[in-house]
């Protein structure tokens, strides 16, 4: 199965700030795609100026006791405690290639509103705020042109409390290099302000290609795929002295693959498909 990427990388992983921030998060994914599961799982970050690190406590996507350390959006080190190893992730080199696969975007509409309600996570009053992005979307598939329609939906409760945090992401998003890309990326960034202390994501996409000629692969009309993150507690913290360093005796694992699944189901917020089999 192929897979088009297009977005940014989790709140959690750029916040310079003007002390460090630690809180605790429940993240739930599901997708209709084919031979994708559902997924949950629970994690703790901490982040301190341009460098973060984030704990997978509970779950089904990484062992208990893994965990990433970031330095900006530049580099993203998953640690295995278990087997004393790690896995680096250029964040730069992994952006650009998806710039540079060939993206087309058409027709993009946007549309921002900011709800009534105000309820409180983790102690803390939001504002809730609901951001509609749509789009056409071609993706060159060898000589074949892939095109569907996609619908974004995302709805952030934000907090002003913590908005210096939130800030520094925006304009610390490592870019694509397809500026088409790239502006649906400024879109779901700098759209709405304030740390999101809840946020869901459903992008339903609908297939505009029809039958490949001469092919037997099926596409499918429409797929949805959804995911909720939500902040159950958050604070200012001190760092420990040890919270970013890297054992000197763990070992580095070059498996490409391995980096490339953990960068492409941990650290991206919208993510087209379009299946290959």
């Amino acid at each position: 199965m192929r897979k088009v990427w297009v977005g940014m990388w989790l709140t959690f992983v750029v916040f310079p700030a003007s002390a460090a921030v630690q809180y605790e998060f429940i993240q739930h994914t599901q997708s209709d795609v084919s031979l994708s599961r559902p997924s949950n799982l629970t994690g703790r970050a901490l982040i301190d100026g341009d460098r973060s690190r984030v704990d997978f406590l509970t779950g089904d996507l990484y062992p208990p006791g893994t965990y990433c350390l970031v330095e900006g959006s530049r580099r993203m080190t998953f640690v295995d405690p278990v087997r004393k190893s790690y896995t680096e992730i250029n964040g730069t080199a992994l952006a650009a290639a998806m710039g540079s696969n060939s993206i087309l975007i058409s027709n993009l509409k946007t549309d921002t509103n900011k709800l009534e309600d105000h309820p409180f996570f983790a102690g803390v009053s939001t504002d809730h705020y609901r951001l509609s992005i749509d789009f056409d979307m071609a993706v060159q598939f060898h000589s074949v042109p892939l095109r569907q329609s996609v619908h974004a939906e995302i709805d952030k409760w934000t907090t002003i409390e913590y908005a210096d945090v939130s800030d520094a992401f925006a304009s610390s998003v490592v870019r694509t290099g397809n500026a088409e890309v790239d502006k649906i990326i400024d879109l779901e960034t700098g759209k709405l302000r304030g740390f999101p202390l809840k946020q869901t994501v459903k992008i339903t996409t609908r297939n505009l290609q029809g039958q490949i000629p001469n092919s037997k692969l099926a596409l499918s009309e429409t797929r949805t795929q959804s995911r909720e993150i939500l902040v159950t507690s958050i604070k200012r913290v001190d760092v420990q002295p040890l919270d970013f360093v890297l054992p000197a005796s763990y070992q580095r694992n070059d498996m490409q693959a391995v980096a490339e699944k953990q960068a492409r189901t941990q650290f991206t917020v919208l993510s087209f498909e379009e299946g290959k089999q």
